[in-house]
């Protein structure tokens, strides 16, 4: 067979049957789907603007989803994560109220804003301390105040096995996620009132999310 077609057939079947796949050194575990709980951890975000005139930082909370992930070909991984925009904080009544307004999020509108993820890419493993623990960037779609735009979020996953230990926890094998990404609100058709974007709410804002969840 010519060296050519035999190293394209072989390419071909890594991606079929998932063969290429980054996986966790020495677990045999299978492909599962994984739910957020905060018996876990408590699943968190958290969002911070900074401006000339002035910083905010933000926190929100009652956030669910879950993803399918297989430690043997861990860039398979996908899911779905909605964060209730009401549960979006900054620790003044007044300005969170001026958030859910029309001129920014419209939560009445727009109740939620979710991050679709379809692959992840760029995984590296390690294991320390009984955790497995993979970093790369998870693939998807951010949607937020009606916009839909792909986006790419640095991601940690650390996995832990069921054991008798995580079993006082909650049952299942355990995963903790952290994603930090930025979002442009230009993208999102956010625009705020009179000049506040870029004076007292930065164009971007810096979301980091914590979750955690179990098979």
């Amino acid at each position: 067979m010519h060296r050519s077609l035999f190293v394209g057939l072989l390419v071909l079947f890594a991606a079929v049957s998932g063969y290429a796949g980054t996986g966790f050194p020495e677990v045999k575990g299978k492909s599962e789907v994984y739910t957020l709980n905060d018996a876990v951890g408590k699943n968190a975000l958290t969002f911070d603007s900074d401006a000339p005139m002035e910083k905010i930082h933000g926190t929100a909370d009652g956030i669910t989803g879950t993803f399918r992930l297989d430690p043997t070909n861990l860039e398979v991984t996908k899911g779905e994560i909605i964060v209730p925009v009401r549960s979006m904080k900054t620790a003044i009544t007044k300005r969170d109220e001026h958030m859910y307004g029309s001129k920014w999020l419209d939560a009445d509108t727009y109740p939620s804003i979710t991050f679709v993820f379809k692959s992840l890419k760029d995984v590296k493993t390690t294991f320390k301390d009984g955790r497995y623990i993979a970093s790369g960037k998870a693939v998807g779609t951010f949607k937020c105040h009606g916009v839909s735009k792909p986006l790419v979020a640095d991601v940690t996953i650390t996995y832990v096995p069921e054991n008798e230990e995580t079993k006082k926890r909650s049952s299942g094998n355990l995963v903790m996620v952290t994603a930090d990404f930025m979002v442009a609100l230009a993208d999102y058709n956010i625009t705020g009132t009179g000049d506040i974007v870029g004076t007292k709410v930065g164009k971007e804002i810096k979301i980091q999310a914590n979750l955690f969840a179990n098979s």
